[in-house]
């Protein structure tokens, strides 16, 4: 079976300490059915931040397409809204020069594939994660986080952020992520 979005969340209601929470998410039955639902959907909207945050800081959710060029590709065309252009290559798998715009991108005529990034879509429970770089893990532990921070319980947040970002390097090097150096000032 796999992987939903629930499950991550059940998992991240566990990191929290939240054993009430994540039996909810898993058989939908609890104590407090209303007070259980609304913090389910605090738990999710953390994971949506986590995941964007992930594949716009991170761990690119990368696709590619195949377009057949006049000289320019409308950014209209794409089955996702890109969000940075990676690279375009030619027939035969050559780099080809291109040139952002603002409707699209600027290339040779001819077939063409576009390399992209994209942010990923805002998620229900019983969506499948987009973020498979990371894995169920990474994104248990950033959703935990967040969700510990809009609750108040910082220190908990602050060790979560640890593990959260140590999880992070570790997909980075692993899955060739970007990782950026902090900056103090």
């Amino acid at each position: 079976m796999k992987e939903r979005v629930k499950d991550v969340l059940a998992l991240a209601a566990s990191v929290c300490g939240r054993e009430d929470l994540a039996r909810y998410l898993c058989s939908g039955k609890g104590e407090d059915a209303a007070a259980l639902e609304a913090e389910a959907d605090l738990l999710l909207r953390c994971y949506n931040m986590t995941e964007y945050e992930l594949a716009n800081d991170y761990l690119p959710l990368l696709r590619r397409e195949r377009f057949c060029s006049e000289g320019k590709i409308a950014y209209s065309a794409f089955s996702r809204e890109p969000a940075e252009i990676v690279c375009v290559r030619g027939e035969g798998g050559q780099r080809l020069r291109f040139a952002a715009e603002e409707d699209g991108i600027r290339v040779r005529a001819g077939e063409v594939t576009v390399e992209y990034a994209c942010r990923p879509c805002v998620k229900r429970a019983e969506d499948a994660p987009e973020s498979a770089a990371g894995g169920a893990r990474l994104l248990a532990l950033g959703t935990a986080c967040e969700f510990a921070l809009m609750n108040g319980r910082l220190e908990a947040a602050s060790l979560l952020d640890k593990r959260y970002r140590a999880a992070i390097a570790a997909a980075c090097r692993t899955k060739g992520g970007r990782l950026r150096m902090r900056r103090w000032i």
